[in-house]
Protein backbone atom coordinates (compact mmCIF):
# COMPACT_ATOMS: atom_id res chain seq x y z
CA UNK A 1 0.00 0.00 0.00
CA UNK A 2 1.36 3.39 -1.01
CA UNK A 3 1.96 5.90 1.73
CA UNK A 4 -0.52 8.76 1.77
CA UNK A 5 1.21 12.09 1.45
CA UNK A 6 0.49 15.56 2.75
CA UNK A 7 -0.71 16.49 -0.74
CA UNK A 8 -3.13 13.55 -0.76
CA UNK A 9 -4.56 14.81 2.50
CA UNK A 10 -4.85 18.33 1.11
CA UNK A 11 -6.59 17.05 -2.04
CA UNK A 12 -9.32 15.46 0.06
CA UNK A 13 -9.66 18.58 2.15
CA UNK A 14 -9.87 20.90 -0.85
CA UNK A 15 -12.49 18.78 -2.62
CA UNK A 16 -14.59 19.02 0.53
CA UNK A 17 -14.12 22.79 0.62
CA UNK A 18 -15.10 23.19 -3.03
CA UNK A 19 -18.21 21.06 -2.55
CA UNK A 20 -19.28 23.15 0.44
CA UNK A 21 -18.50 26.59 -1.01
CA UNK A 22 -20.07 25.85 -4.38
CA UNK A 23 -23.37 25.19 -2.61
CA UNK A 24 -23.33 28.76 -1.31
CA UNK A 25 -21.69 30.39 -4.32
CA UNK A 26 -22.26 28.38 -7.52
CA UNK A 27 -19.60 28.28 -10.21
CA UNK A 28 -22.04 29.93 -12.61
CA UNK A 29 -22.16 33.00 -10.38
CA UNK A 30 -18.38 33.18 -10.19
CA UNK A 31 -18.22 32.97 -14.00
CA UNK A 32 -20.76 35.79 -14.27
CA UNK A 33 -18.54 38.03 -12.14
CA UNK A 34 -15.60 37.72 -14.53
CA UNK A 35 -17.00 40.25 -16.98
CA UNK A 36 -17.00 43.05 -14.41
CA UNK A 37 -13.54 42.46 -12.96
CA UNK A 38 -10.96 45.24 -13.23
CA UNK A 39 -7.67 44.24 -14.86
CA UNK A 40 -4.84 43.10 -12.62
CA UNK A 41 -1.15 43.65 -13.20
CA UNK A 42 0.17 40.76 -15.34
CA UNK A 43 2.27 38.27 -13.39
CA UNK A 44 4.78 36.76 -15.83
CA UNK A 45 6.10 40.01 -17.39
CA UNK A 46 6.87 41.37 -13.92
CA UNK A 47 9.24 38.47 -13.29
CA UNK A 48 11.18 37.86 -16.48
CA UNK A 49 14.88 38.55 -16.08
CA UNK A 50 16.73 40.16 -18.93
CA UNK A 51 20.48 40.04 -19.60
CA UNK A 52 22.40 41.60 -16.74
CA UNK A 53 19.33 41.97 -14.56
CA UNK A 54 18.94 40.77 -10.99
CA UNK A 55 16.56 37.95 -10.13
CA UNK A 56 12.98 39.05 -9.37
CA UNK A 57 11.52 38.56 -5.90
CA UNK A 58 8.10 37.07 -5.15
CA UNK A 59 7.40 37.64 -1.48
CA UNK A 60 4.76 35.57 0.26
CA UNK A 61 1.97 36.28 2.72
CA UNK A 62 2.12 33.20 4.95
CA UNK A 63 1.13 33.48 8.61
CA UNK A 64 2.31 29.99 9.45
CA UNK A 65 3.37 26.59 8.07
CA UNK A 66 3.22 23.08 9.50
CA UNK A 67 5.25 23.14 12.70
CA UNK A 68 6.08 26.83 12.38
CA UNK A 69 4.49 30.20 13.19
CA UNK A 70 5.76 33.15 11.18
CA UNK A 71 3.60 35.86 12.78
CA UNK A 72 1.31 35.71 15.81
CA UNK A 73 -1.11 38.14 14.14
CA UNK A 74 -1.15 39.09 10.46
CA UNK A 75 -1.11 42.82 9.71
CA UNK A 76 -1.59 42.48 5.98
CA UNK A 77 -1.30 46.17 5.14
CA UNK A 78 2.01 46.48 6.97
CA UNK A 79 3.37 43.32 5.34
CA UNK A 80 2.45 44.53 1.85
CA UNK A 81 4.00 47.95 2.45
CA UNK A 82 7.19 46.26 3.59
CA UNK A 83 7.24 44.10 0.47
CA UNK A 84 6.76 47.09 -1.80
CA UNK A 85 9.47 49.08 0.01
CA UNK A 86 11.81 46.08 -0.10
CA UNK A 87 11.55 45.87 -3.89
CA UNK A 88 9.33 42.83 -4.46
CA UNK A 89 8.10 42.38 -8.03
CA UNK A 90 5.08 40.24 -7.04
CA UNK A 91 3.33 38.79 -4.00
CA UNK A 92 2.16 35.23 -3.34
CA UNK A 93 -0.86 34.94 -1.04
CA UNK A 94 -1.36 31.54 0.57
CA UNK A 95 -5.09 31.06 1.14
CA UNK A 96 -5.23 27.69 2.93
CA UNK A 97 -6.51 28.23 6.44
CA UNK A 98 -5.93 24.80 7.96
CA UNK A 99 -2.13 24.70 7.90
CA UNK A 100 -1.03 28.13 6.68
CA UNK A 101 -3.31 30.65 8.34
CA UNK A 102 -4.63 32.01 5.05
CA UNK A 103 -8.03 32.86 3.60
CA UNK A 104 -9.58 33.94 0.33
CA UNK A 105 -10.50 37.17 2.10
CA UNK A 106 -6.78 37.83 2.60
CA UNK A 107 -6.24 37.57 -1.15
CA UNK A 108 -9.15 39.93 -1.78
CA UNK A 109 -7.82 42.45 0.73
CA UNK A 110 -4.32 42.23 -0.76
CA UNK A 111 -5.75 43.09 -4.19
CA UNK A 112 -7.23 46.24 -2.68
CA UNK A 113 -4.03 47.28 -0.91
CA UNK A 114 -1.29 46.69 -3.49
CA UNK A 115 -0.87 47.09 -7.22
CA UNK A 116 1.74 44.32 -7.33
CA UNK A 117 0.74 41.16 -9.25
CA UNK A 118 -0.72 38.52 -6.94
CA UNK A 119 -0.23 34.76 -7.07
CA UNK A 120 -3.11 32.75 -5.61
CA UNK A 121 -1.14 30.06 -3.81
CA UNK A 122 -3.47 27.21 -2.95
CA UNK A 123 -3.80 23.44 -3.32
CA UNK A 124 -5.86 23.72 -6.50
CA UNK A 125 -7.61 20.50 -7.44
CA UNK A 126 -10.70 21.92 -9.22
CA UNK A 127 -11.35 24.76 -11.71
CA UNK A 128 -13.75 26.32 -9.19
CA UNK A 129 -10.71 27.38 -7.17
CA UNK A 130 -9.26 29.19 -10.19
CA UNK A 131 -12.41 31.29 -10.37
CA UNK A 132 -12.31 31.95 -6.63
CA UNK A 133 -8.84 33.40 -6.93
CA UNK A 134 -9.56 35.37 -10.09
CA UNK A 135 -12.63 37.14 -8.74
CA UNK A 136 -10.68 38.11 -5.62
CA UNK A 137 -7.93 39.81 -7.57
CA UNK A 138 -5.32 37.20 -8.39
CA UNK A 139 -3.09 37.65 -11.42
CA UNK A 140 -1.87 34.05 -11.36
CA UNK A 141 -2.71 30.66 -9.88
CA UNK A 142 -0.42 27.94 -8.56
CA UNK A 143 -0.96 24.51 -10.12
CA UNK A 144 0.76 21.54 -8.47
CA UNK A 145 1.93 18.96 -11.00
CA UNK A 146 1.36 16.27 -8.36
CA UNK A 147 -2.40 16.46 -8.85
CA UNK A 148 -2.53 16.18 -12.65
CA UNK A 149 -1.43 14.05 -15.59
CA UNK A 150 0.23 15.82 -18.55
CA UNK A 151 -3.06 16.14 -20.43
CA UNK A 152 -4.89 17.31 -17.32
CA UNK A 153 -2.15 19.89 -16.73
CA UNK A 154 -2.65 21.21 -20.24
CA UNK A 155 -6.38 21.47 -19.62
CA UNK A 156 -6.22 23.31 -16.32
CA UNK A 157 -3.48 25.63 -17.54
CA UNK A 158 -5.63 26.49 -20.57
CA UNK A 159 -8.63 27.05 -18.31
CA UNK A 160 -6.68 29.38 -16.04
CA UNK A 161 -5.44 31.40 -18.99
CA UNK A 162 -8.94 31.60 -20.47
CA UNK A 163 -10.09 33.20 -17.21
CA UNK A 164 -7.28 35.75 -17.23
CA UNK A 165 -4.81 34.01 -14.94
CA UNK A 166 -1.18 33.13 -15.51
CA UNK A 167 -0.72 29.47 -14.55
CA UNK A 168 2.35 28.73 -12.42
CA UNK A 169 3.03 24.98 -12.59
CA UNK A 170 5.05 23.64 -9.67
CA UNK A 171 7.28 20.56 -9.47
CA UNK A 172 8.92 19.36 -6.28
CA UNK A 173 10.04 15.86 -7.38
CA UNK A 174 12.15 14.88 -10.36
CA UNK A 175 9.52 12.42 -11.58
CA UNK A 176 7.02 15.28 -11.97
CA UNK A 177 9.24 17.19 -14.39
CA UNK A 178 8.64 15.18 -17.61
CA UNK A 179 4.85 15.56 -17.59
CA UNK A 180 5.17 19.20 -16.59
CA UNK A 181 7.46 19.95 -19.51
CA UNK A 182 5.12 17.99 -21.78
CA UNK A 183 2.40 20.45 -20.80
CA UNK A 184 4.84 23.27 -21.72
CA UNK A 185 3.78 25.87 -19.14
CA UNK A 186 4.74 29.51 -19.57
CA UNK A 187 5.77 29.63 -15.90
CA UNK A 188 7.51 26.73 -14.17
CA UNK A 189 8.22 26.76 -10.45
CA UNK A 190 10.71 24.36 -8.91
CA UNK A 191 9.99 23.85 -5.23
CA UNK A 192 13.25 23.20 -3.42
CA UNK A 193 11.26 21.49 -0.69
CA UNK A 194 10.04 17.98 -1.71
CA UNK A 195 6.46 18.73 -0.73
CA UNK A 196 5.07 15.97 -2.96
CA UNK A 197 6.81 13.29 -0.89
CA UNK A 198 6.02 14.61 2.58
CA UNK A 199 4.10 12.28 4.90
CA UNK A 200 0.46 12.98 5.70
CA UNK A 201 1.37 14.73 8.96
CA UNK A 202 4.53 16.63 8.06
CA UNK A 203 5.30 18.82 11.07
CA UNK A 204 8.75 17.33 11.63
CA UNK A 205 9.74 17.17 7.97
CA UNK A 206 8.00 20.10 6.27
CA UNK A 207 11.05 22.35 6.30
CA UNK A 208 13.51 19.91 4.73
CA UNK A 209 15.03 20.97 1.44
CA UNK A 210 17.84 22.99 -0.14
CA UNK A 211 18.06 25.90 -2.54
CA UNK A 212 20.60 23.82 -4.46
CA UNK A 213 17.76 21.72 -5.91
CA UNK A 214 16.99 24.27 -8.63
CA UNK A 215 20.55 24.62 -10.04
CA UNK A 216 21.05 20.86 -9.71
CA UNK A 217 17.98 20.19 -11.82
CA UNK A 218 19.14 22.82 -14.31
CA UNK A 219 22.44 21.03 -14.80
CA UNK A 220 20.96 17.53 -14.69
CA UNK A 221 18.02 17.82 -17.11
CA UNK A 222 18.68 18.96 -20.70
CA UNK A 223 14.93 18.98 -21.32
CA UNK A 224 14.58 21.71 -18.69
CA UNK A 225 17.23 23.77 -20.46
CA UNK A 226 15.46 23.16 -23.78
CA UNK A 227 12.16 24.38 -22.30
CA UNK A 228 13.85 27.55 -21.02
CA UNK A 229 15.29 28.28 -24.47
CA UNK A 230 11.79 29.22 -25.63
CA UNK A 231 10.92 32.92 -25.68
CA UNK A 232 8.78 34.37 -22.89
CA UNK A 233 8.94 31.46 -20.44
CA UNK A 234 9.66 32.07 -16.77
CA UNK A 235 11.57 29.88 -14.32
CA UNK A 236 10.88 30.37 -10.61
CA UNK A 237 12.68 28.81 -7.66
CA UNK A 238 10.72 28.51 -4.40
CA UNK A 239 11.40 27.60 -0.76
CA UNK A 240 14.59 27.34 1.31
CA UNK A 241 15.68 30.84 0.22
CA UNK A 242 16.78 33.09 3.04
CA UNK A 243 20.30 34.37 2.39
CA UNK A 244 22.06 36.55 -0.15
CA UNK A 245 24.15 33.53 -1.16
CA UNK A 246 20.94 31.70 -2.11
CA UNK A 247 20.00 34.43 -4.59
CA UNK A 248 23.53 34.49 -5.97
CA UNK A 249 23.35 30.73 -6.55
CA UNK A 250 20.05 31.08 -8.41
CA UNK A 251 21.42 33.96 -10.46
CA UNK A 252 24.19 31.67 -11.71
CA UNK A 253 21.57 29.95 -13.90
CA UNK A 254 18.78 31.48 -16.03
CA UNK A 255 16.34 31.59 -13.12
CA UNK A 256 13.97 34.54 -13.40
CA UNK A 257 12.46 34.76 -9.93
CA UNK A 258 12.74 33.52 -6.36
CA UNK A 259 9.72 32.96 -4.14
CA UNK A 260 10.52 33.79 -0.52
CA UNK A 261 8.04 32.95 2.23
CA UNK A 262 8.94 31.91 5.75
CA UNK A 263 12.23 33.80 5.96
CA UNK A 264 10.82 37.17 4.94
CA UNK A 265 7.55 36.80 6.84
CA UNK A 266 9.39 36.10 10.10
CA UNK A 267 12.15 38.68 9.61
CA UNK A 268 12.24 41.34 12.37
CA UNK A 269 12.59 44.02 9.67
CA UNK A 270 11.28 42.80 6.32
CA UNK A 271 12.47 45.80 4.33
CA UNK A 272 16.04 45.49 5.59
CA UNK A 273 15.92 41.73 5.05
CA UNK A 274 14.93 42.12 1.38
CA UNK A 275 17.48 44.86 0.82
CA UNK A 276 20.18 42.67 2.35
CA UNK A 277 19.22 39.84 0.01
CA UNK A 278 19.53 42.20 -2.93
CA UNK A 279 22.74 43.88 -1.83
CA UNK A 280 24.57 40.71 -0.92
CA UNK A 281 24.84 41.63 2.76
CA UNK A 282 24.91 38.81 5.33
CA UNK A 283 21.48 37.44 6.14
CA UNK A 284 20.23 34.49 8.12
CA UNK A 285 19.46 31.41 6.03
CA UNK A 286 15.93 30.27 6.86
CA UNK A 287 13.64 27.51 5.68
Amino acid sequence: MLMRTFLDKMRDLKLEEVAARSQTLPESELRARLADLPPRAPFAPALQRGPGQRISLITEVKARAPGRENVASLDLGAVLRDYEAGGAQAVSVLTDGHYFGGALETLEQAAQETALPLLHKEFIVHPYQLLEGRVRGASAALILAYYFSASELQEIVAQAEAWGLDAVVECSLEEELPRTLEANPRILMINNRPIASLPENPKQTYHLGSVEVTPTWWKQFPELRAWKSQPSVTLVSASCIGAAADLQLLESIPCDAALIGNSVMSAPNRVQFLQALRNGAPTTRAS
